[in-house]
């Protein structure tokens, strides 16, 4: 090949040259990475009330730095009743710091439903992870995702269910524009018949400060918008908008976080004149966690209420 209108190379006068021809030149990114486009308004869902329905027990306990036992009992109207047990294993530990594999799971010893997460980071910048769930009397729904981390960007693939006759995939790229934007895209695949392939496409941004974000995803679905602010040290507060195509819906929700030195505090209200409020405190004296939830549509006078309690000799739910 040659190369005779080319800029000129290392032997320049000037000390200023240009790669040769198909070189490789790496290159330096001073903007943070963005995350996935899944995660794309977790600020927004932190700030979102969990609400509780029924009582729920929990019990932790740190066997070895990377060996956890966990037990869960259980009584509701909507989530399944009765005892779980389970735990958490790394195979690889070095002082406290835990490497992957690691393989966390639960079991209901009257209905053998369980939960398994298999989560392994071959690479540093590299996640492997298999979700699988099995219910009483039920096929095995299955997720696995692979996603690849580089300083400016996130590439992910997610496969719910894939059978032959039935599945449903997705495909998303997000990338840091500057040091504020972040836009990406997300493509979706899906097939309830081996010969009939549905596609759909999503786009996604974010602009993002130190003590405030905006976010948005849109796509022929529907429109999905957060904005999340943090107006005092220990205040947070979030505001949510989802349209959904297919039902002609819109619900706007505002929702707030009041954190204390040693409890938090959630509410919401939204646009259907639904209220609710979570409270989550740690004891001082005793390793445990104890919360409340209460969730009431103003509307229809219904309201769910709910109560929970960690048990964490470990501290591993306080971070310690």
């Amino acid at each position: 090949m040659s190369c005779k209108n080319c800029p000129p190379y290392k032997n320049s006068e000037l000390g200023i040259f240009f790669p040769d021809c198909f070189e490789r030149v790496s290159g330096h990114c001073n903007k943070k990475n963005p995350g996935n486009v899944q995660n794309l308004h977790i600020l927004a869902h932190r700030v979102m009330p969990k609400f509780y329905d029924g009582i729920e027990l929990d019990y932790l306990h740190r066997l070895a730095p990377n060996k956890y036992i966990t037990a869960a009992w259980v009584l509701s109207h909507i989530r399944p009743s009765g005892f779980r047990f389970g735990g958490l294993y790394t195979f690889r530990v070095q002082d406290d710091t835990m490497y992957t594999p690691t393989i966390m799971g639960d079991i209901h010893p009257t209905s053998l439903a369980a939960n398994l997460n298999i989560l392994y980071y071959p690479f540093q910048s590299l996640r492997m992870e298999a979700v699988l769930q099995k219910a009483r009397e039920a096929a095995v729904e299955s997720q696995y995702t692979i996603e690849w981390t580089r300083p400016c960007d996130t590439w992910t693939a997610n496969f719910y269910n894939v059978r032959n006759e039935s599945g449903r995939c997705t495909m998303s790229v997000m990338r840091s524009v500057s040091a504020h934007w972040a836009l990406g895209g997300e493509l979706l695949l899906e097939w309830n018949d081996p010969q009939k392939l549905t596609p759909d496409l999503a786009l996604a941004a974010r602009y993002s400060h130190y003590n405030y974000s905006l976010a948005a995803t849109a796509s022929r679905q529907g429109l999905d918008v957060t904005y999340w602010q943090r107006i005092h040290p220990h205040i947070q507060m979030a505001n949510l908008l989802a349209w959904n195509r297919n039902t002609r819906k819109t619900i706007a929700t505002i929702c707030y976080q009041w954190n204390f030195w040693n409890s938090a505090v959630h509410g919401m209200f939204d646009s259907d004149a639904s209220v609710g409020f979570m409270w989550t405190k740690y004891l001082t004296h005793l390793p445990l966690q104890m919360g409340f939830s209460v969730v009431m549509n103003l509307p229809t006078d219904r309201f769910a209420f709910g109560m929970r309690f960690v048990l964490d000799p470990s501290g591993l739910r306080r971070g310690e």
